[in-house]
C-alpha cells in the first residue's frame, strides 16, 4: 500500500463529521480495519472484504438524510479497497 494513498483516504475518513451515529460508527470501523491491516493483523484480502461489508451497509442506508457524509465514506472505502486489491 502506498503510504500517500492510505493517508489521503484516511484524511477523508477523518473529515467525516455527522450527527448520524451510524455514519460515525462506520467511519471509525473503517479506520480501525485500516490500522489492523497496516499492522499486519488482518490480510489485505480480509481487509477488502470487511470494507466491502461496510460498503454494503452504507448502500442499504443510502436513503438517509446524511447522504453527503455517506458519499465521503464510500469514496474513502473505494480508495482503500482499490489499494488493498493491488497488493492482494
Amino acid at each position: 500500500m502506498s503510504a500517500e494513498q492510505i493517508q489521503y483516504n484516511q484524511s477523508l475518513l477523518a473529515s467525516i463529521s455527522s450527527q448520524n451515529p451510524d455514519v460515525n460508527a462506520a467511519a471509525a470501523q473503517v479506520h480501525q480495519y485500516t490500522e489492523m491491516c497496516k499492522a499486519g493483523q488482518i490480510s489485505p484480502a480480509e481487509y477488502a472484504q470487511l470494507l466491502r461489508d461496510i460498503q454494503s451497509q452504507i448502500n442499504i442506508q443510502a436513503a438517509m438524510a446524511e447522504l453527503d457524509a455517506m458519499e465521503t465514506l464510500n469514496t474513502a472505502i473505494n480508495g482503500l479497497i482499490t489499494i488493498a486489491s493491488l497488493i492482494a
